[in-house]
């Protein structure tokens, strides 16, 4: 039997918290905030029938505007997760190579396909910029798929398109074959007035995005995911697995996307002001520490990375200091589930309402060593 590494995530889903400063996405919408009175008449009259297995054409078509792609590139998925998941099915004869830290459970979907994973690591004193040196002698001639998320978690980093056209020029000297993946979930949870980079769906015919509803819209609930892939014949394997392994997505889901979409900026910009006061609030608190406390300033997301300064905490003032918090009942996401170091940890940002982002913050002070 597969045993499955215990996460903290898990008491972010199953108990309550007292402060919870672990989720990567906002307050959650209710079906309520998306159906006027036609919507509701046109979901009590939604076939339940199967689902196309490449996704309804209508969500398709709005989700290929959005990124500037064609549709017949899109293929909808139930969540982002399954999109990995359905790379890692296919693509998994040869090595993966994944950029991390990285949200974990890609690594145990990768693991569960077969797939032989290699890791480049970033690091929190560069940025988690991307290391195009340590990229490249991650590669091999077996490696079939590279996936990086833009933006990074727990950094908020977005990946520029000078790292990209670097990783395809080392993908074309060492794996000519393979594909690049772009993770792009958190990409339009931007702040305040600031505009989402440009997806890069379409960019070149070996990258490939996938993106979900669940983090920026607030919409985890709604298990709708999407991968953009450039070339046919792989699009078509990925059409097929999904098929083989879930026929599609549910049609409420599907349903209740499209009236997401239709709605997207909307929500985005209603989401956005909120989370640029969320990040004033904890550069501030981040301020307030004198130095015990060091973060990235994210640029998409709805959470940042700090750490706990390694120069003045050693390692059992970091295990008081969790110890400390999991006393106060309030969560953060630590480093080493990400695959890093326990000093470094993500503050979700924008999921409690502000005045509970300060108390929050106020516990995580007083669980301070010193």
């Amino acid at each position: 039997m597969r045993q499955f590494p215990a996460s903290p995530i898990t008491a972010l889903v199953d108990r309550s918290p007292r402060y919870n400063l672990g989720e990567s996405y906002g307050p959650h919408l209710t079906v309520a905030d998306l159906l006027g009175p036609e919507g509701l008449d046109g979901l009590t009259k939604l076939s339940l029938g199967y689902a196309s297995s490449a996704g309804d054409a209508g969500l398709r078509a709005q989700l290929a505007s959005r990124l500037g792609t064609g549709a017949e590139q899109v293929l909808i998925t139930s969540g982002a997760a399954a999109a990995l998941f359905l790379l890692g099915l296919v693509l998994g004869d040869g090595e993966v190579l994944v950029g991390r830290p990285c949200f974990p459970p890609v690594l145990d979907a990768l693991a569960g396909t077969g797939a032989s994973v290699v890791t480049v690591r970033g690091r929190f004193e560069d940025g988690y910029r991307v290391d195009l040196d340590a990229f490249g002698h991650g590669l091999s001639a077996d490696t079939r798929l590279a996936m990086f998320a833009s933006p990074q978690s727990p950094g908020g980093v977005t990946i520029t398109r000078d790292e990209v056209d670097g990783m395809l020029a080392a993908m074309a000297h060492r794996c000519p074959e393979a594909v690049l993946l772009i993770d792009e979930t958190y990409r339009e949870a931007v702040y305040g007035a600031a505009r989402p980079v440009d997806s890069l769906a379409g960019y070149a015919p070996q990258v490939l995005t996938c993106g979900s509803l669940s983090k920026a819209y607030g919409v985890p609930g709604l298990r709708i995911g999407w991968l953009t892939v450039p070339g046919a014949v792989l699009r078509e394997q990925l059409r097929l697995a999904k098929f083989n392994s879930s026929v599609g997505c549910g049609v409420i889901d599907e349903f209740l996307a499209t009236r997401v979409l239709a709605r997207a900026d909307h929500l985005l910009a209603a989401r956005a002001g909120p989370m640029a006061g969320a990040r004033d609030t904890v550069e501030r608190w981040v301020a307030g520490t004198a130095g015990r406390v060091q973060w990235l300033r994210p640029e998409a997301g709805a959470f940042c990375c700090a750490r706990l300064n390694p120069e003045l905490f050693g390692p059992a003032d970091v295990q008081r200091f969790y110890g400390q918090l999991a006393v106060e009942r309030t969560v953060v996401a630590p480093g080493p589930w990400f695959g890093d170091s326990a000093h470094v940890l993500r503050l979700g940002l924008a999921y409690e309402p502000a005045h509970r982002l300060e108390q929050g913050l106020g516990v995580i002070a007083g669980a301070l060593p010193g």
